[in-house]
């Protein structure tokens, strides 16, 4: 009897072991889940209270879109029992600049929204993900201390894209035109105009002079000629995890800044699209990011307003074709997938709505 009692007591104890262990790990991940969505912390001397809120991680690549579009990623509640006029500091150490706001406390509360400039070159600087702090501070015009907090912040890298529909317009950060790698891609392909088919432009000219589509055609050839003999890139296989504005979904992916690409000599489809994209925005061609299943490739608007559309397909570096016979394929390629379409992103879309070249 005893044995069978001491059985039973251990089948308890290990299921209670197992059930606790649920509840731990469902706490946790509520906990992870709190974290995403965001994190509040309150506080203060008398007679001024703050509470912070303010996200757990954040995308380093979208902050200079956050800036643009004064969209407020954090916010300071305050109040006071006696008025005060308040100076609330905040900052993310090592990323931004300090940003103060002077306000006047009363008993009502109030919100004030910050989103902190970076310092230069911060989010190029940014290529692994950090955990580092927001720091928020208050006090009054005699620098008397009221609230004074660091809470930890997850800083991605600037490679990192999350993949929501939400999102599809920030690809566009990607494509960086007045990157110094970028001139000096152009200028590489410049070189190579004479190669193309006559009557070819004799300089990179966009638009310019009445510019016709074979002209057009022509100035794309050879920046994807510079790609293939200058740079010698090749492709890397790698799928798009995006399936398109009415995905729920949420993906993540490392994507390269074009100069990286350059330097590294190699690149997956998204990767390529967009460097081919900085070029052919650098020369003042209208670009787009066509986008079927996990795969993306270039379009470029071969006329101003954009009603006429060729295509290059990055996977052809590795082929050793030229940029004409790449163009040929692409077109084939979109006509083909047409129905499969996910998603096209058009450049100058994201421009105007406020998603700028990430550097």
């Amino acid at each position: 009897m005893g044995k069978k009692l001491a059985i039973l007591l251990l089948t308890l104890t290990g299921l209670a072991g197992i059930s606790g262990g649920y509840v731990v790990g469902g706490l946790q991940a509520y906990s992870r889940y709190q974290q995403t969505v965001g994190q509040q912390r309150c506080g203060g001397q008398k007679p001024v209270h703050v509470c912070v809120q303010a996200p757990a991680e954040l995308f380093s690549a979208y902050y200079p879109f956050d800036l643009s579009a004064h969209t407020s990623l954090f916010t300071v509640t305050y109040n006071s029992s006696s008025p005060l006029t308040l100076l609330i500091s905040v900052s993310i150490a090592g990323f931004t600049q300090v940003e103060t706001h002077t306000v006047t406390a009363s008993s009502a509360a109030q919100s004030s929204g910050f989103t902190p400039a970076p310092l230069d070159q911060a989010v190029r600087r940014q290529t692994s993900d950090l955990t580092t702090s927001l720091s928020v501070k208050v006090t009054d015009t005699h620098n008397n201390l009221y609230y004074l907090n660091d809470s930890p912040l997850v800083l991605h890298a600037h490679q990192l894209m999350q993949w929501v529909a939400a999102n599809r317009l920030k690809i566009a950060a990607w494509v960086t035109p007045d990157d110094p790698a970028i001139t000096g891609l152009v200028s590489k392909a410049a070189a190579l105009l004479p190669i193309q088919p006559a009557p070819a432009p004799t300089a990179m000219i966009g638009y310019l002079n009445h510019a016709t589509p074979q002209t057009v055609r022509d100035q794309v050839d050879a920046i994807f000629d510079a790609l293939r003999l200058d740079y010698h890139m090749r492709y890397l296989i790698e799928n798009v995890p995006y399936s398109g504005p009415g995905d729920t979904s949420v993906a993540l992916e490392n994507i390269k800044l074009p100069s990286e690409v350059l330097q590294q000599h190699s690149g997956m489809c998204i990767e390529l699209t967009a460097l081919l994209a900085s070029a052919v925005e650098k020369i003042g061609l209208h670009a787009e990011i066509v986008i079927i299943p996990g795969h993306a490739f270039l379009g470029v608007a071969t006329t101003p307003d954009q009603k006429q559309f060729q295509y290059w397909d990055g996977v052809q570096v590795n082929n050793g074709v030229a940029g004409a016979s790449a163009n040929i394929y692409a077109d084939q390629e979109y006509s083909a997938n047409i129905k499969q379409i996910v998603d096209t992103i058009l450049i100058s879309t994201a421009r105007q709505q406020g998603v700028g070249p990430m550097v």
